[in-house]
């Protein structure tokens, strides 16, 4: 499975999207240069593009000129020919000639950024040379613009970085944007210095590789960012009306105190195994403890817990409610897990450490089936913080330690996983204690006299490729843990490589002669024992050893290879239909088809059982070849296109259901950790119910985009996971919490569909059954309906995350109501 082709697809359709709807508002003028502060000594200049650029909206043969031409971009900046673009590419670097050694005073690089998944630049590294061959660090550009205002993250605008404070020299200037997934630019200006500066010694010492170089630049940039973006947060709220006037001096004082020593900030401080867990560092924390005086001239409590929606995006710098009781409500089944949560605010002058006990529940003082998570802040790739990371809380004895920093709120998230209670309404309390400030929050669980099954109907798949070691993120170390959290999460649908069905040999018929070493299969069966589907990307080509498809001997081989693991399957315990074979990954075009059809009615003619999975991602399947769509067991559309797809595309996919085609839905955005949980991950569940779906996956599971969870700063492109995955750790994550819950709300419905069957084979009330075939046909779709999200981003303010518990609730009384005749 390969992501980046269908990211291409979807940034499409949502770039066409927004020209059909709201184009013209994007069409601001560029922020050009008004009075620069010398000559612009670079334009005309020559300059290479490492890599290549590869946007496909703006790559054009121009390219080559485009950037020093003097020409700004007009209207919706990267689909226009005149900007330079760069898709999944770290590091970009930019390097011009200005034809001989001249002095530099400045250097400006004009961007655009707050849409479509364009985030701003983390770090803009400048380098100086006079030969080419040694370089010479300039500056951070971005840093040294921030005194002339930085944009907002999440508004699309164009803006300017530029700075005149330098005093350099060189024939060569390189520029390295750190920007991820895109990065995008239209003009560079050098500007010139005195010429006193060329006979100068260069500062610093000389770079030979500058990619190599660039690494650690980028991540003080990403730091140096989110404290600069952290005080332009914390001055904006100063500024508010009520803050008294002295204080807003003060707070001005030392927020102007902080910003000078991010200046001075040095890589050295943020090495190896620095995560970015807000806050970072002590001079971080400074910034919040002046959100913590705000919170105290408003005459704020030092602590306050108060709740928001479960699914919710939290913001850092979100004031608290000043009014509201938190009350933690679950009401569920035994054998299933669902979540609950509350938030604490801290705005005394220093971090608070709460002391936290469970009470009054049933199991005694912190009962086992209740799991504390201390919710973590992390920064990611795009700049915007999120409380996502679940850790389980710090214990000492039975009392639980949450710590909240100073002017920061701490969500405190809660698991339960009973088991073995009585069915019932139970009532206890959360503890919480600080020195002398002691709260309760109500606590009630309601659990139904219904049992989860152990083993759901819908199947979850994620790509995880834990089949062997270094498969994306797949250590040694963290393999049999992140084994572990997926199937603890209902994953039932392992995905391997084709490392683990080889091909064995053949003789010039295609009659198999050497059997293919099972090896490798058996171990991946072990690591997944009692899996509901084995699922398999075979990545095939145009032939099977030295034959070609369409002849004979192919089509020998491919059903001898086809019997051989089927069988093989048998001896292990399997039936063939378990095994899912993808052949050509999200296939576009009638040769990706050919090589489908040629390889499916092999397969199909060996008549196993194994099952053909395809993800086609034409945008109209009419397009695709139909005999390969019928020679499919699985056809696994990506759920955000054929959500945003005309009626007539969804309608296609139905009726190959109902031809007999299995229907499956999977999804491949990213970065995970700005998706919204409830959007994107668990309401696909809801999608599967709705459209008679019967699994679903997710893009990837492992992929971390080849960097730890917990610093996003350093991946190279989108990151993937839903979990929080490093080398040897496996930490839960909300979205992948997410997933879980989909498949027991979809569990809920098949549930339902049985009770009511049984129940109307029993004689129930007429009445009760017409309201229970009403939730069933009509629930599911409303639910869909109102989670809509036009972008499935977290941050989205348009998407009411508490319908699908308000559904799954009546659905468990309705269960508990067929159950009990009434």
């Amino acid at each position: 499975m390969r992501p980046t082709c269908l990211l291409v697809f979807v940034t499409v359709c949502a770039l066409g999207a927004l020209a059909q709807d709201d184009f013209d508002q994007f069409n601001e003028p560029p922020k050009k240069p008004g009075e620069r502060p010398s000559d612009n000594i670079a334009l005309g200049a020559s300059y290479t593009l490492e890599p290549a650029p590869n946007y496909r909206h703006c790559t054009d043969p121009e390219d080559k000129k485009q950037l020093t031409d003097g020409v700004y971009s007009e209207g919706y900046f990267w689909v226009q020919p005149s900007t330079v673009g760069w898709q999944n590419a770290k590091p970009v670097l930019i390097t011009l000639d200005l034809g001989e050694v001249k002095p530099i005073r400045g250097v400006s690089f004009h961007t655009a950024a707050g849409r479509a998944g364009v985030v701003w630049p983390a770090a803009i590294a400048v380098f100086v040379s006079d030969d080419g061959k040694q370089f010479f660090e300039a500056c951070e550009l971005v840093a040294l613009s921030a005194k002339h205002g930085l944009p907002e993250p999440t508004e699309y605008t164009t803006h300017r970085y530029w700075t005149d404070e330098l005093e350099t020299h060189g024939r060569y200037v390189c520029f390295v944007p750190h920007m991820q997934p895109y990065a995008f630019v239209d003009e560079i200006e050098v500007y010139a210095g005195d010429a006193d500066w060329v006979a100068a010694p260069m500062a610093g010492e000389p770079i030979a590789d500058v990619k190599a170089h660039t690494n650690h630049m980028a991540l003080l940039g990403a730091v140096q960012q989110r404290f600069r973006r952290d005080v332009q947060a914390v001055r904006a709220l100063t500024d508010r009306a009520q803050t008294p006037r002295i204080l807003h001096r003060e707070v001005y004082k030392e927020l102007g105190a902080i910003s000078d020593e991010v200046k001075r900030l040095r890589s050295e401080g943020f090495g190896e195994g620095f995560r970015t867990i807000l806050p970072f560092n002590a001079l971080h924390e400074r910034i919040f403890e002046v959100r913590a005086r705000l919170w105290r001239a408003e005459k704020r409590p030092p602590l306050t817990v108060w709740q928001s929606g479960l699914w919710d995006a939290l913001d850092v710098m979100a004031d608290p409610p000043k009014e509201g009781q938190p009350h933690v409500r679950v009401h569920m089944m035994l054998n299933e897990h669902r979540a609950g949560a509350f938030n604490i605010s801290n705005a005394a002058d220093e971090q608070a450490v709460v002391e936290l006990h469970i009470a009054g529940m049933p199991g005694g003082l912190n009962p086992e089936y209740i799991t504390v998570h201390e919710v973590t802040w992390t920064d990611t790739s795009e700049g915007i913080p999120v409380a996502a990371a679940l850790p389980e809380a710090g214990r000492e004895g039975d009392t639980y330690l949450i710590s909240v920093p100073s002017g920061m709120t701490r969500q405190v998230w809660l698991t339960f996983h009973p088991v073995d209670l009585e069915p019932g309404e139970h009532h206890g309390a959360i503890q919480l204690k600080s020195g002398d400030v002691r709260l309760d929050v109500p606590l009630t669980l309601t659990l139904a006299p219904l049992r989860f099954p152990d083993q759901p109907a819908l199947h979850l798949g994620g790509w995880d490729y834990t089949n062997a070691v270094g498969n994306r993120e797949v250590t040694a170390e963290n393999r049999e843990a992140l084994i572990a959290h997926l199937r603890e999460r209902l994953v039932d649908s392992p995905w391997a490589t084709n490392a683990v069905i080889p091909r064995g040999q053949y003789d010039d018929a295609g009659a198999m002669t050497t059997e293919p070493d099972t090896s490798a299969f058996d171990a991946w069966l072990d690591l997944w024992p009692g899996a509901g589907q084995y699922c398999v990307f075979a990545a095939v080509g145009g032939s099977f050893d030295k034959w070609k498809t369409g002849t004979p001997e192919f089509d020998a081989a491919v059903q001898a290879w086809t019997r051989f693991w089927a069988g093989h399957a048998k001896k292990k315990g399997l039936e063939p239909e378990q095994l899912a074979w993808l052949i050509v990954d999200e296939p576009h075009s009638l040769e990706q088809d050919a090589v489908i059809l040629a390889w499916a009615k092999a397969i199909r003619a060996a008549d196993t059982g194994i099952r053909v999975w395809e993800d086609p991602v034409y945008g109209d399947m009419s397009k695709a070849n139909q005999d390969m769509v019928a020679a499919c067991h699985v056809l696994c559309p990506n759920r955000i296109i054929f959500l945003r797809a005309r009626q007539s595309y969804r309608d296609y996919f139905v009726e190959q259901r109902n031809r007999g085609i299995a229907l499956e839905f999977y999804s491949c955005s990213g970065p995970a950790r700005l998706l919204d949980p409830y959007a994107y991950y668990r309401l696909q569940a809801w999608t599967c119910w709705r459209y008679g779906a019967q699994a679903m996956h997710f893009w990837a599971f492992s992929d971390a985009s080849g960097a730890s969870s917990w610093n996003e700063y350093l991946v190279k492109r989108n990151a993937y996971t839903p979990l929080f995955l490093d080398a040897t750790t496996v930490v839960a994550g909300k979205q992948m919490e997410a997933c879980r819950e989909g498949v027991e709300d979809y569990e809920y419905f098949a549930m339902l569909r049985e009770a009511i069957d049984e129940a109307a084979q029993r004689g129930a009330d007429d009445a009760l059954l017409e309201r229970a075939r009403a939730l069933l046909t009509q629930r599911p779709a409303e639910v869909c309906e109102a989670g809509k999200s036009t972008t499935m981003r977290w941050h989205d303010a348009d998407v009411h995350r508490a319908v699908a518990d308000q559904a799954r609730t009546e659905v468990l009384d309705m269960l508990t109501a067929l159950q009990a005749g009434d």
